[in-house]
């Protein structure tokens, strides 16, 4: 336990240079600015009529991408991708290897500093953010139409859902700030659990594949993530983003017509949020496990390719 906190406190002290601090603040405001530019430039027409409850909904979910996506993404993988590179190329990786379990200490210690680095900027972000947003005023949220109840019998993933949200306790009229600490409560637990599943998944690749650990983390995140997990097939079940989005939608409060809409059968999965945040868990297990194996059993070489 004292060789983890030790090289826990070394890189915590690392990531405390200028340079990493400036990185920390620029991943902090991106979510800040962003939520600054919508609510100054998003402007509907009168004519619309867009209530408050649609804007609530609009806001929270460009909130869900700016923050506990883009922004923990951004931040596991400045830390976590680079852990074995950098140790290779600061020619620090023998002095380490040669100690009891210092391999296992090392990817368990840089993995708890780039969750901490990648959350902490994250929940500071959406605590402005969320501050600066157009979630606010009063959002009426009708309660819903008794016309849904029933449902085709062969549509019982539409049945579970209908009765998930009708389950939802909702009142008449919810206060802005009621709305807006829900966003936060939210936000800050699926940051938590973002930087926890992706600086696991950076670890693991930069394990792996640590010659080009950057940039397969950022080919792996643009192909897998962001197109898969968007993809309406069975496999955006097996991306990080299908539990933190369905997380999202169990935690927040949604539209009348998002509610309705058929796109949640492809984008979020009618289980619990326990079962979302197990699959999360099980996969931070994986993807640790495969980094400790590689370590231990591949041998690395702290040569430079143009070396003799």
């Amino acid at each position: 336990m004292n060789s983890l906190l030790a090289i826990v406190w070394f890189e915590l002290k690392r990531i405390m240079t200028p340079g990493r601090a400036f990185w920390w603040v620029v991943v902090a405001a991106f979510s800040v600015v962003i939520m600054l530019l919508m609510t100054n430039y998003l402007n509907f027409p009168p004519q619309a009529r867009v209530e408050q409850q649609n804007v609530n909904t609009l806001f929270t979910i460009a909130l869900y991408y700016v923050a506990p996506t883009v922004s923990c993404m951004l931040g596991a993988l400045l830390i976590a991708a680079p852990a074995v590179a950098s140790e290779l190329e600061q020619h620090s990786w023998i002095y380490l290897a040669v100690r009891p379990n210092g391999l296992f200490y090392l990817i368990l210690g840089k993995y708890l500093v780039a969750v901490v680095w990648a959350a902490s900027a994250t929940i500071v972000g959406v605590t402005g953010a969320v501050a600066v947003a157009g979630i606010n005023d009063q959002a009426e949220v009708r309660q819903p139409d008794h016309k849904h109840e029933t449902v085709a019998a062969g549509d019982d993933r539409a049945a579970r859902r209908e009765g998930r949200f009708r389950d939802r306790p909702m009142t008449n009229v919810i206060p802005g700030i009621a709305a807006t600490g829900e966003v936060w409560r939210a936000m800050v637990g699926l940051a938590i659990l973002s930087a926890c599943a992706y600086s696991a998944l950076f670890i693991m690749l930069g394990t792996v594949f640590h010659r080009r650990a950057m940039v397969l983390c950022v080919a792996y995140t643009a192909a897998v993530e962001l197109f898969l997990g968007f993809f309406p097939a069975v496999i955006n079940r097996f991306t990080i983003q299908y539990r933190l989005r369905t997380l999202l939608f169990d935690w927040t409060t949604q539209s009348d017509e998002f509610r309705e809409s058929p796109v949640l059968d492809f984008v979020a999965s009618d289980e619990s949020a326990f079962m979302q945040i197990l699959w999360l868990i099980s996969w931070i297990a994986v993807f640790l496990s495969i980094a400790l194996v590689s370590v231990h059993l591949r041998e690395f070489t702290s040569a430079s390719e143009t070396d003799v």
